[in-house]
C-alpha cells in the first residue's frame, strides 16, 4: 500500500454514526484501499501532527460534515471535520506535485446543508448519504470509480451484499467470547483487522 491506495477518512466517531463508519471503511477495504482515521492514532502522538501526516500520505480524502451542526439542544457544533477538510484542500492546492494529485470527496446527510454552513466550498465534489449506510456505500464506490477511471471496480450491490455477510459472520464468529455490546462498540482499529482477515478469505472463494 502507498499514497495511491491510501484514504484519509475525516468523519464523526459517535455511536449514532457507527453504522455509517463501518459501511464506509468496509467499502474502502473491499476496493483494496487503506483507510487512515484519526481514531486509530496512538495516544503518544500529537493528534494534529499525525492528522497532517495522514493527509500527506493519502491520495484520497473523504470528509463527512454531517456533524457540523448541533445534534441536540444545548450542544455545540463540531468544527474538527471542516478544519481537517481545510487542511486537506490546502495540501491539494499548495502541496508538491504528488499532493496536487489528491482527490477529495465531501459528504453530508442532506444534499445542500453544506451550503448553509460552508458556502466557500461550493463547487467541490459534494454528495449526501441521508444517514443511510447503503447509500453511503454507493456514493463512495461511485466516487472511487470516477477517480480511478482506468480501473474497473466492483458494483455497489456486490459490496453491500459482502458488507452484510461480513456483519453476520463477525457476530456469529465472535459470540460467545464477545458480548453483543463488545461487538457493537469495538474500536475501528479492531473492526479493520477483522474485516481485512475476513476479506482475505472471502475473495479466495
Amino acid at each position: 500500500m502507498g499514497f495511491n491506495n491510501n484514504v484519509f477518512v475525516n468523519c464523526p466517531f459517535d455511536k449514532e454514526y457507527s453504522p455509517l463508519l463501518k459501511s464506509l471503511v468496509f467499502t474502502l477495504l473491499y476496493l483494496e484501499l487503506e483507510p487512515f482515521l484519526s481514531q486509530t492514532i496512538s495516544s503518544s502522538n500529537i493528534r494534529i501532527n499525525q492528522i497532517k501526516q495522514y493527509i500527506r500520505s493519502c491520495k484520497f480524502g473523504i470528509h463527512d460534515l454531517s456533524r457540523n451542526k448541533a445534534m441536540k439542544d444545548g450542544e455545540l457544533p463540531r468544527f474538527n471535520m471542516p478544519y481537517e477538510l481545510g487542511l486537506d484542500i490546502g495540501a491539494s492546492e499548495y502541496g508538491n506535485k504528488t499532493l496536487r494529485k489528491k482527490k477529495i470527496l465531501i459528504i453530508d446527510t442532506e444534499r445542500y446543508h453544506y451550503q448553509k454552513v460552508l458556502s466557500d466550498i461550493a463547487g467541490q465534489d459534494i454528495s449526501n448519504h441521508n444517514d443511510d449506510p447503503k447509500m453511503l456505500v454507493k456514493k463512495v464506490r461511485n466516487w472511487i470509480s470516477t477517480s480511478t477511471a482506468s480501473i474497473a471496480i466492483a458494483p455497489h450491490s456486490e459490496i453491500w451484499a459482502a458488507f452484510n455477510q461480513f456483519t453476520d459472520d463477525l457476530t456469529s464468529t465472535l459470540l460467545p467470547d464477545y458480548t453483543p455490546e463488545d461487538i457493537d462498540e469495538m474500536t475501528i482499529g479492531d473492526y479493520i483487522k477483522f474485516a481485512k482477515d475476513w476479506l482475505s478469505r472471502f475473495k479466495k472463494n
